[in-house]
């Protein structure tokens, strides 16, 4: 666990100064979505959550440039890849939280956030994060910079746009609402987004193994 716990030191240390320009730009951005609604707030964040852990690949041969460089097992280096980018998420997603909380304070919120309807988000941005993810592990050397861009931006574009159409997260909201049906609802889409983050952590070590063999 030291090991994989370093791996995720150094890709921070990597992305701090990037990391700390987009949680800036993007905190303010979302407060005014919190006038709005919460959960647009939220949405937003999540959105550069995404785009956040993404900035940890490189766009060289070697999708994970220090792997030739640190000893370790490949499994090792994608489960610290892999929970470095939720810890983007889950720090993402508490600034959302924050910059709706200080709209609420100030008296000009149009509608909060509701726990359920967080995790379910949480639960749908971790399987994005599981699908950029294999995508960058699988066609970021091959394709370079261009492809890396789009596969970093659209999982969060489709999350963000998906969740601020109104008609969307009223039936959302709706189904969380009944009684006996939120719990199961919440465990089948956090289950879902945690068992797509193993399944795509054991596909990108398929992938670089493989590739490492050529």
């Amino acid at each position: 666990m030291k090991q994989v716990i370093g791996y995720i030191e150094y890709d921070f240390m990597n992305i701090k100064y990037g990391m700390l320009y987009m949680l800036a730009i993007f905190g303010i951005v979302s407060m005014a979505f919190s006038m709005k609604n919460g959960t647009g707030a939220v949405a937003y964040m999540l959105f550069c959550g995404l785009v956040m852990a993404g900035t940890a690949f490189n766009v060289t041969k070697q999708t994970v440039s220090f792997t030739a460089l640190v000893p370790g097992s490949i499994w090792q280096k994608v489960v610290g890849r892999y929970l470095g980018g939720v810890l983007c998420i889950m720090l993402c997603a508490v600034v959302g939280i924050v910059s709706a909380g200080i709209i609420k304070l100030t008296g000009h919120a149009n509608g909060m956030l509701e726990i359920p309807v967080l995790l379910c988000l949480l639960g749908v941005t971790f399987f994005f994060l599981a699908l950029q993810n294999v995508l960058l592990y699988l066609l970021t050397p091959f394709l370079g910079i261009q492809v890396a861009g789009l596969v970093r931006m659209l999982p969060g574009f489709i999350l963000f746009f998906a969740v601020m159409n109104a008609g969307n997260l009223e039936t959302l909201t709706g189904i969380l609402r009944k009684e006996g049906f939120s719990v199961r609802l919440i465990l089948i889409v956090l289950g879902t987004g945690i068992a797509s983050l193993i399944i795509s952590g054991i596909l990108s070590c398929l992938i670089i193994r493989n590739r490492d063999n050529e």
